[in-house]
């Protein structure tokens, strides 16, 4: 009786062993799953940061960069300003016009005859219009002198916020992905801890059952032996 208790321990010992089989954890509540699924959204992210905003003004910011490291430096010259070109043309003619205008007067106070004197006041006329022409030259060096430093302003502004944009845009990009980190991060210790807990108790079931069969082998081998011992002393 006791023989077949014993037996029928080992059996039940073995049966419940195979029963076990090799650890599978059991992801019942979809945790593997969705640490799985956050790890390749994460891994994605990484692997492509471009597609989420990071550095999504470089282009904009490199061509402006080189625009302000290779701008050529300031030079003026009146014979290809517009500006200055006009002037010209508008003192010429109103030199030309006032050169005439005195000579006129000079003839008719001289009787109609030219005199050396009516040629200096003349020339002075004119020279009067191309002194004023002389300033006009300062007056336009320093509007272009203006607007090239306001082209200059202007592409440093252009810079400034195209950097603070593909800045902006990383920031968002990094703090995106922070976030994805953590939840992660999260998903992976639930998964963890969940599969801890069933090869805890994979363990332990394996270990009691083990205990229970060996005890039982034990338990047959003894009464085996001292079967046999019994036999021997009769």
């Amino acid at each position: 009786m006791a023989k077949s208790t014993y037996q029928t321990q080992l059996e039940k010992a073995e049966k419940e062993i195979n029963k076990l089989g090799n650890f599978v954890y059991k992801d019942s509540g979809g945790l593997n799953q969705a640490y799985k699924k956050l790890y390749s959204d994460y891994s994605r992210m990484l692997d492509n940061p471009e597609n989420y905003g990071y550095n999504a003004y470089i282009d904009d910011v490199n061509d402006l960069f080189s625009g302000v490291m290779n701008q050529s430096p300031f030079s003026y010259d009146p014979k290809t300003d517009k500006l200055f070109g006009l002037y010209k043309q508008q003192y010429q003619n109103q030199g030309k016009r006032a050169m005439q205008n005195q000579m006129g007067v000079a003839a008719a106070n001289s009787g109609g005859y030219n005199s050396s004197a009516a040629q200096t006041s003349s020339q002075r006329a004119y020279q009067n219009y191309m002194d004023a022409l002389s300033e006009k030259a300062g007056e336009t060096y320093q509007n272009a002198l203006d607007l090239y430093r306001y082209n200059q302003q202007n592409a440093l502004d252009k810079l400034g916020a195209a950097l603070d944009m593909n800045s902006a845009g990383n920031d968002a990009y990094f703090s995106q992905a922070n976030a994805l980190s953590d939840r992660m991060n999260s998903a992976y210790n639930a998964y963890n801890d969940a599969r801890n807990y069933q090869l805890s108790k994979y363990n332990s079931d394996r270990s009691y059952w083990q205990s229970q069969g060996k005890n039982a082998l034990d338990q047959i081998n003894w009464l085996k032996e001292y079967s046999l011992q019994k036999k021997l002393y009769k």
